[in-house]
């Protein structure tokens, strides 16, 4: 079953304010929606971050290079 990493990281949420540990939290997801919808590690990461008091199920911005392509920054550079 194919599931998304919003609801993935809701149900981590639900987990952590409800005390369970993230490595049972991991457990009774992949459980439910298959093996690999979120790992250990992953759902440690989630619970630090929301420890931190940082509640947002949403991915943070990173530097680097970006993940669309702008094809009309493409042709100005052909051009």
């Amino acid at each position: 079953m194919d599931v998304s990493k919003e609801l993935v990281r809701g149900c981590l949420l639900y987990d952590f304010k409800v005390g369970l540990l993230a490595t049972t939290s991991s457990h009774r997801i992949c459980q439910a929606f298959g093996d690999s919808a979120v790992n250990e590690y992953t759902a440690r990461n989630w619970f630090e971050k929301f420890k931190s008091g940082d509640l947002s199920l949403c991915d943070k911005a990173r530097t680097g290079r970006p993940q669309a392509l702008d094809d009309e920054a493409l042709q100005a550079a052909i051009e």
